[in-house]
C-alpha cells in the first residue's frame, strides 16, 4: 500500500496560514471589532495566501513558460472576495484572465503562440486550484479570455455580478484596465437589458429561499432582505448609473451608494439603512461561520438561541431573548427588502417607456391620484394633502389593490414618512376607508393581503389594529410555523381569499356566505394574542373585542369576529386529534358553533390558518378529514346529510349485497359498519374485505395495503378474531414504523361475532407518487409477520432520500393529558412529545401492557413534534376513571416518550 503524498512546503504553509487567518478573525470578532473590518482583514490574509501559492506554482514551471504566463495572465478575485467582503469560510472565487494581444515592448519573452496558450494557462489553473484546495480553501475558478468574459457577462446574471465586483490580484495592470474598459462600455450600451437580467435572476433566487423576509429560519445571505439584496442594489446601481467602487471600500460602507443617492434612486436614509444592515448581517454571518466552522448561512433556531445569548439579549416584557434578537434581525431585512423593491421599480419590464413618458401617457386621474399606465401615484402638488389624511393614504392602497398596480416609490416614501406623525386613533373617514378594503360586494378582493401588507409596512395598520405593532417581526419559536406572527396573519387573509377559487366544498362554503367581512377580519386578528401572557386564543378574543369597537363594527359582526378568533383552533383540533366517529363530540361542536354561516366561516379560517403556516402543511387527506367533519356538523345545524361520503357508500353497499340473503355472513357484518370505514373505503372493497373476514379460520389473520389516489395515502387493513393476537394495535404500529410509514390515523373496530377490523391511513415517504405493487405487498407481509412475532420490532435507521429530515431543535417537554368530559363513550388521551423512531410503538406498548384498549387514534406530526390522540377504554369497554391508574399510566407514557431513538424497544411497563 502506497503512503500518502506529503504536501509541498508551500501548500503546508498555506494551510497553516488559512487556520491562522481564521483564528485571528475569531479573536477580533470576539473582541467586538467591526465586521466589515474583519472582512477586509480576511481578504488581505487570503490575498497573501493565494499569491504565495500562485508564485510558488509559477516557480515550479519552466522559466520560459512561467515568464510567458506572468505576461499573459491576470489573476482576478471575483464576487465577495473581489469586493473584500469576506467571512471566515467564504469561497475564494478566482478568474484567470488570459489572451492579451501582446507583451508590452521590452517586458518579457515573446507571447506564447495562440494554439499553445490555453494549454499553458489551463495547466497553471489546475495546479493553482489543487494547491489552494489542499490548503483548506473552497475555490471557484474560471479561465477566460477578455472576449469570453464579456460575452458571458452579457448573457448570465451570475457572471455579470461576479465581474462587477472583480479586483485584480496580480498581472499586468494595462491588460486589466483594458478589460475593465471593454466591460464597462459593453454594460453601458445594454444597461437596461442587463438590469432586467439581474432583477429576474434575483427574483428566481429569492423564490428558492422563501419569497419573504419574514421567514423564521432565514438564509442570512440569500433570503429576501439578506446580504444578497444589498449586493443586488449595488449591482443595479453600477449597471444603471455607471457607479464604480472605490478601491478603499470595505465591503459596502456608508458612502457606497452615493451615486444612487445623487441619481435619485435612493434616499440618504435608505443608504444609511443599507449600511447599517450590511454591518449587522455581516456580523451574524461571521458568527455563524465561526460557530459552525464551515460556510453556514442558515440562521436556524438553535443558532438564533446561541447568538441571542452572545449578543446579551435578555428575556424582557414577555419576550424571550431570542425573540428580541430576531426582531432586530427582521427589522433590518424587512427594510432592505423594501429598499430593493423600490430600487427595482421601473426596471421590471425592460423595453417599456421610461418613467417620464409613463407619467404623461395612458393614465387617468382619480381624485388626488394618477392611475396608470404602470403605477399608482399621488398627483403633482397634492402630496401634502394625501399624507395629512389617514383616509387618503388608505385610498392610495385601495386603488393599487383594485387596479393591481404598484405604488410609485416617491409617493409611497411620502406615505411612509408621514405615517408616524398621524394621530393614533382612526377618524371616521379613515375607518370607512379601511373597512372598504374588505368589501366583497364587487367580487373577491384578490389583492387584500398585499394591501394590508402595504399598510403594515408603512405603520398604518397598527392605527386601526394596535396589536399589529406588538406582532411586527414577532418570532413564533416552534418548528411548526415558518413565518413571523404578522406575516402569518397576513398570509391567512390571502388564503381565505384564495378559498373562493375552485369548485370544492371550501369554495362552496365561501359562496354561500352572506357576510364575509367578519371572516376576513378574524383571519387578520386570529394570532395577535401570541407573545403575551395567557392562552393566545383568549388574549386574541379580547383584542378582537377591542378592535371591533375601535372600527365600530355592527354588534352581530363583532360577536362573530370574537368567536372565530377565540375558537380558531377548535375545528382542526376536533378533526385531526379526535375520533369524529364519536357522534357526541360532533354534536357538542355543532352546539358550540351554533349556525351554518359561522361553521362555514370557521372551516375556511381553519384551512387558511393551517395553509398559512408554511408550504406542504395542507394536504388532500387533511382536506377530506376536515370536510367530513364540516358536513357532519352541518347536518346537525341545518339537517343536511351528516356524512355524504359514508351514506353514499352505504347505499352502494346495499345494492351490491341485495342479492344475498339475510343470513349471509357478509350481510351480517355489513350491518352497523363504522362511519369512518364507510367514508374511507369504496363499497366494492368493503365487500371484499368483509368476505375475507367472514372466511377467516378461528386463528386466521388477513392484511392488505392499497393506494388511495384521492388523498395520496395508503390504506392499511388488518382483520382477525378477538383474542387471536395479543396487543394488535401496538404490533401494527411497530410494523408500520419499521416500514418507514407515517401513521396519520387509525380506527379499531369490533364487529359481529368478535371479529376485529383495524383500519390505518399512512403516508409512504419512500415514494413521491403511488407505491409499486411489490411495496404494498411488502407492507401487508410485514403486518402478518408482526402479528405472529414474539419479539418487539427492531427500529433500524434506513437512509431514505425522500423522507422528511428532522432537524435538531429545542427539546419539547413531554405532556400527557386525559379527557373524560368530551366523549360519552371513551377517555381521550393526548400525548405531546418530541418525535423519534418507534415512538408510537412505545406508546401503544404502554397502553397494551396497562390493560387499555385503543378504539381510534389520530397521529399529528409537525416537523419534529408529535401530538397523538387516542380514544381508549379499559378492557371491559368503560372509561378510565381511577385517578391512581391514570397517574401511573401517565408516568409510564411520559417515560416511553422520553426514550431516544436508541432506547429500548420494550415499554417502561415491561421493565
Amino acid at each position: 500500500m502506497n503512503a500518502p503524498l506529503a504536501a509541498s512546503p508551500t501548500v503546508a504553509a498555506a494551510a497553516a496560514a488559512v487556520v491562522a487567518a481564521r483564528d485571528e478573525i475569531a479573536v477580533r470578532h470576539a473582541a467586538g471589532e467591526n465586521p466589515l473590518a474583519t472582512g477586509r482583514l480576511a481578504a488581505e490574509r487570503f490575498d497573501r495566501i493565494v499569491l504565495d501559492v500562485w508564485e510558488a506554482m509559477l516557480d515550479g514551471l519552466p522559466a520560459a513558460t512561467a515568464a510567458a504566463v506572468r505576461a499573459d495572465v491576470v489573476l482576478v478575485a471575483l464576487g465577495g472576495y473581489g469586493r473584500r467582503d469576506m467571512v471566515p469560510f467564504s469561497d475564494i472565487d478566482l478568474m484567470l484572465l488570459h489572451g492579451t494581444p501582446r507583451t508590452p515592448l521590452g517586458r518579457g519573452p515573446a507571447v506564447i503562440p495562440p494554439g499553445r496558450r490555453r494549454d499553458h494557462v489551463a495547466a497553471a489553473a489546475k495546479r493553482l486550484l489543487q494547491d489552494l484546495f489542499d490548503a483548506g480553501l473552497e475555490v471557484g475558478q474560471s479561465v477566460r479570455t477578455p472576449a469570453e468574459a464579456c460575452r458571458l457577462a452579457l448573457g448570465d446574471a451570475v457572471i455579470l455580478a461576479s465581474l462587477l465586483d472583480a479586483r485584480r490580484l496580480t498581472g499586468l495592470p494595462e491588460a486589466w484596465d483594458a478589460f475593465q474598459g471593454r466591460l464597462t462600455a459593453a454594460i453601458a450600451r445594454r444597461s437596461r437589458t442587463l438590469a432586467g437580467m439581474l432583477v429576474d435572476a434575483r427574483r428566481e433566487e429569492a423564490e428558492k429561499y422563501g419569497r419573504t423576509a419574514a421567514l423564521l429560519e432565514p438564509n442570512v445571505k440569500r433570503s429576501p432582505g439578506g446580504l444578497r439584496d444589498i449586493q443586488f442594489v449595488t449591482w443595479l446601481d453600477r449597471v444603471v448609473n455607471g457607479t464604480t467602487p472605490r478601491d478603499d471600500e470595505v465591503g459596502y460602507p456608508r458612502g457606497a451608494w452615493d451615486g444612487a443617492v445623487a441619481a435619485g434612486d435612493l434616499t440618504r436614509r435608505d443608504a444609511d439603512a443599507l449600511a447599517a444592515a450590511t454591518e449587522f448581517l455581516t456580523w451574524v454571518r461571521t458568527d455563524l461561520h465561526l460557530a459552525t466552522r464551515k460556510a453556514a448561512d442558515d440562521l436556524t433556531r438553535d443558532q438564533q438561541v446561541r447568538i441571542a445569548k452572545v449578543r446579551g439579549c435578555a428575556d424582557h416584557d414577555g419576550l424571550l431573548g431570542v425573540e428580541r434578537f430576531m426582531r432586530e434581525y427582521f427589522g433590518h431585512t424587512r427594510r432592505v427588502a423594501q429598499i430593493a423593491e423600490a430600487f427595482t421599480f421601473g426596471l421590471r419590464e425592460p423595453g417599456l417607456v421610461d418613467r417620464a413618458a409613463a407619467a404623461v401617457l395612458g393614465h387617468r386621474s382619480d381624485g388626488l391620484f394618477r392611475i396608470g399606465p404602470r403605477e399608482i401615484a399621488i398627483l403633482p402638488g397634492r402630496t401634502a394633502t394625501v399624507t395629512g389624511s389617514l383616509a387618503m393614504m388608505v385610498r392610495l392602497v385601495e386603488l393599487a389593490m383594485f387596479y393591481d398596480l404598484p405604488i410609485e416609490p416617491a409617493s409611497w416614501q411620502a406615505v411612509r414618512d408621514a405615517a408616524p406623525l398621524l394621530p393614533r386613533d382612526p377618524d371616521e373617514a379613515g375607518r370607512e376607508a379601511f373597512l372598504r378594503l374588505f368589501d366583497c360586494s364587487a367580487g373577491v378582493p384578490a389583492g387584500l393581503a398585499d394591501a394590508l401588507r402595504r399598510l403594515h409596512e408603512a405603520g398604518l395598520l397598527e392605527i386601526f389594529i394596535p396589536a399589529f405593532a406588538h406582532a411586527r417581526d414577532l418570532l413564533q419559536f416552534n418548528n411548526y410555523h415558518k413565518y413571523t406572527v404578522d406575516e402569518h396573519s397576513l398570509r391567512a387573509v390571502g388564503e381565505v381569499v384564495a378559498s373562493a377559487r375552485g369548485d370544492g366544498w371550501l369554495a362552496e362554503a365561501w359562496r354561500r356566505l352572506d357576510r364575509r367581512r367578519p371572516l376576513l377580519l378574524a383571519a387578520l386578528l386570529h394570532d395577535l394574542g401570541k407573545g403575551r401572557d395567557g392562552d393566545h386564543s383568549e388574549v386574541g378574543a379580547e383584542i378582537a373585542r377591542v378592535v371591533s369597537g375601535r372600527l365600530q363594527l355592527p354588534a352581530d359582526e363583532a360577536e362573530i369576529v370574537e368567536f372565530l378568533v377565540l375558537r380558531h383552533l377548535a375545528m382542526g383540533h376536533l378533526a385531526f386529534r379526535r375520533n369524529t366517529g364519536d357522534e357526541s363530540l360532533v354534536l357538542n361542536f355543532a352546539r358550540e358553533v351554533g349556525s351554518p354561516e359561522v361553521l362555514r366561516m370557521l372551516a375556511i379560517l381553519t384551512v387558511a390558518d393551517m395553509t398559512a403556516v408554511g408550504p406542504g402543511t395542507w394536504t388532500r387527506w387533511k382536506a377530506d378529514v376536515l370536510g367530513e367533519l364540516f358536513f357532519r356538523t352541518l347536518g346537525h345545524l341545518d339537517g343536511e346529510s351528516p356524512s355524504y361520503a359514508a351514506e353514499e357508500t352505504q347505499r352502494q353497499l346495499e345494492r351490491l349485497l341485495e342479492a344475498r340473503g339475510p343470513e349471509d355472513p357478509v350481510v351480517q357484518l355489513a350491518r352497523g359498519l363504522p362511519v369512518s370505514y364507510l367514508r374511507d373505503t369504496p363499497a366494492a372493497r368493503i365487500v371484499e374485505e368483509l368476505g375475507r373476514l367472514a372466511r377467516l379460520s378461528a386463528d386466521g389473520v388477513f392484511t392488505s395495503a392499497r393506494w388511495q389516489p384521492e388523498t395520496a395515502t395508503v390504506a392499511v387493513t388488518v382483520g382477525t378474531h378477538e383474542g387471536v393476537v395479543s396487543g394488535i394495535f401496538h404490533r401494527i404500529t411497530g410494523a408500520l414504523s419499521v416500514q418507514r410509514l407515517e401513521i396519520l390515523a387509525a380506527d379499531i373496530h369490533t364487529l359481529a361475532g368478535g371479529l376485529v377490523l383495524d383500519h390505518f391511513v399512512v403516508l409512504d415517504h419512500d415514494f413521491a407518487g403511488p407505491p409499486p405493487p411489490d411495496r404494498l405487498a411488502d407492507i401487508a407481509a410485514a403486518l402478518r409477520l408482526a402479528l405472529r412475532a414474539d419479539a418487539p420490532p427492531d427500529f433500524r435507521t434506513r437512509w431514505n432520500p425522500f423522507a422528511p429530515r428532522l432537524r435538531p431543535a429545542a427539546e419539547h417537554p413531554v405532556r400527557v393529558r386525559f379527557d373524560n368530559a368530551s366523549s360519552r363513550e371513551a377517555t381521550i388521551l393526548e400525548v405531546f412529545a418530541h418525535d423519534s423512531v418507534g415512538l408510537l410503538f412505545r406508546i401503544a406498548s404502554v397502553l397494551h401492557e396497562g390493560g387499555v384498549s385503543v378504539h381510534s387514534a389520530k397521529i399529528g406530526t409537525y416537523l419534529d413534534q408529535v401530538v397523538d390522540a387516542f380514544h381508549v377504554t379499559d378492557r371491559g369497554g368503560g372509561k378510565l376513571l381511577d385517578p391512581e391508574r391514570l397517574a401511573a399510566l401517565g408516568r409510564a407514557l411520559e417515560a416511553a416518550a422520553r426514550l431516544s431513538d436508541g432506547g429500548l424497544a420494550r415499554s417502561p411497563v415491561d421493565r
